[in-house]
């Protein structure tokens, strides 16, 4: 997962044939959900969870300590009071109806030792969620079992850590998982599990199967979500779009996720859907000294390759149209998102051609975005630039951005637009890279950004806070160290009988419900 996590799906994929009404809604017996994934999970390990499935299945079976609210703000997972002296000093008191899957309590202890777990380990997947819950300093975790509270202690301030604690990375590992890493990873580990859900069956690269805990009780409180949890969780790997849409068309799988036109097959005959922004899509500009990128202390260059892209053209390329204008690191709908497109360089292919003809540009992209990167290669193309492209699969995609900047000039980055954490988004072109500890991708030198950055994670008055990272923003975007393309709204279409749903913009798989 990308520093906020999740990955897009296989892209520009065209409409196809109209619906022509929805299949038999969900018998009132029925106590399974078919629905799909992009891409196969490569871990089921919370804590090194990289690429989108790995980061929806850890929510399944992992529970945190708090959760997205509803509208705003958080509710209580694990936790069931939380509080901050300081940005430094957080105390948590966790609820004492939790258990693990084979039966253990989950004690302040236990979501210390996983914690701890956490952030020891040396593992790129492991940086980013650690930097999301604990910040860029060193945790130190106090539990008192007897009155039932978890101290965290912090190095350096850090302003977001209620908000990095809903994510799925920071997922509670029980003891037996704990134990034994390799099956933990596996899935393999019977009492590793924390969440509503354990892992029953996995085929490699083609599904998985989840079952509903019977002894679960501490699902968070939301006051909107209506059915019945699903006993039974079928998850098949579909990264083809127009299939996903004939297979919920004929009800061969019950809720489907849309980046696409195929969304608008689905309007009346009992389908249900629920909008949330999932990526925000942006260039990267790989500025890491001695790797050989063209971009390297060449501001001008990462200039002109802005102004070769049209992103009409990009969002019609990628995403039929259905995206939204960017104009900093994230979508428009974080809070605290700097919205100025005049930070952002215009069209301009004449003069993006003065600076780009005769370059040589290395483009690195996932499989599966040919549409999309297709054109951003044309467009490059066609400003007189040699484009080499390289289109590994996702943990190959990751592991190159993050730790092997010799291999790539450009990568096309799908940061999470999930999260609500506009920190995250910032320090991926600021500040340490992973080979450091952080999670600069860039491998950018900004230290007036920097010390933006860091004032807004020192400060606990909302408002200043938004003031530092709009300035931190702004230093990104002038030094062009990436360039916005558009956020894309996703859409996750249910059959009548089935709903999920949204929770201040993250879409939460354990919340799909049958409500026949």
């Amino acid at each position: 997962m990308i520093a906020g996590v999740a990955l897009a799906a296989a892209v520009g994929l065209a409409l196809s044939a109209c619906s022509t009404g929805a299949p038999e809604a969900a018998s009132g017996t029925t106590d399974t959900i078919n629905a799909e994934l992009w891409y196969a999970p490569a871990t089921f390990d919370p804590a090194k969870a990289s690429a989108s499935s790995d980061v929806t299945v850890a929510r399944l079976g992992f529970d945190t300590l708090l959760r997205q609210g509803e509208t705003e703000g958080y509710v209580g997972g694990l936790a069931t009071d939380w509080s901050s002296t300081s940005a430094s000093d957080y105390t948590f008191t966790i609820r004492n109806d939790a258990t693990c899957s084979d039966g253990t309590a989950i004690t302040p202890t236990v979501v210390a030792n996983s914690f701890s777990y956490l952030v020891g380990l040396d593992d790129s997947g492991a940086q980013t969620w650690k930097n999301q819950a604990f910040g860029s300093g060193t945790p130190t975790f106090t539990p008192d079992d007897a009155a039932g509270t978890l101290s965290i202690s912090l190095s350096a301030p850090y302003s977001q850590l209620f908000g990095g604690l809903t994510r799925p990375g920071s997922g509670i590992i029980c003891p037996a998982g704990i134990a034994d890493p390799e099956g933990l990873a596996a899935g393999t580990v019977a009492g590793a599990w924390s969440g509503p859900y354990t892992l029953t069956k996995s085929e490699a690269g083609k599904s998985v199967q989840y079952a509903l805990r019977d002894d679960y009780k501490v699902w968070p409180d939301w006051k909107n979500v209506e059915g019945t949890p699903a006993k039974t969780i079928n998850l098949t790997v579909q990264a083809d779009s127009n299939t996903s849409a004939n297979l919920l068309e004929s009800g061969g799988v019950d809720l489907a996720r849309f980046y696409d036109a195929n969304a608008q097959r689905f309007e009346g005959d009992g389908y249900s859907t629920v909008t949330f922004a999932s990526s925000a899509y942006n260039l990267v500009f790989n500025q890491a000294p001695g790797a050989g990128s063209v971009f390297e202390g060449n501001k001008d260059l990462r200039a002109a390759v802005a102004q070769a892209i049209d992103r009409e053209g990009f969002n019609s390329a990628g995403l039929d149209g259905l995206g939204v204008e960017q104009n900093t690191v994230s979508a428009a709908s974080y809070r605290c998102a700097l919205d100025d497109s005049s930070l952002v360089q215009k069209y301009d292919p004449a003069a993006a051609a003065k600076v780009l003809n005769g370059k040589t540009i290395r483009l690195l992209m996932m499989s599966n975005w040919d549409p999309a990167g297709d054109f951003l290669a044309e467009s490059l193309r066609a400003a007189g630039a040699t484009v080499t492209v390289s289109a590994p699969d996702p943990a190959d995609w990751t592991k190159q951005m993050r730790t092997q900047p010799e291999t790539w000039d450009m990568a096309i980055a799908a940061e999470n637009a999930e999260s609500g954490l506009i920190h995250t988004s910032i320090a991926r072109y600021l500040g340490p890279t992973y080979a450091q500890g952080g999670t600069n991708v860039a491998s950018s030198d900004n230290p007036e950004g920097m010390a933006d950055y860091e004032a807004g994670m020192n400060a606990t008055d909302p408002d200043e806070q938004c003031a530092n990272f709009e300035a931190a923003q702004k230093t990104i975007l002038e030094r062009v160290d990436m360039t916005p393309l558009i956020t894309d709204t996703h859409r996750y279409v249910a059959r009548k009988g089935f709903a999920s749903y949204v929770f201040s913009g993250y879409w939460d798989i354990s919340a799909m419900r049958i409500v026949s």
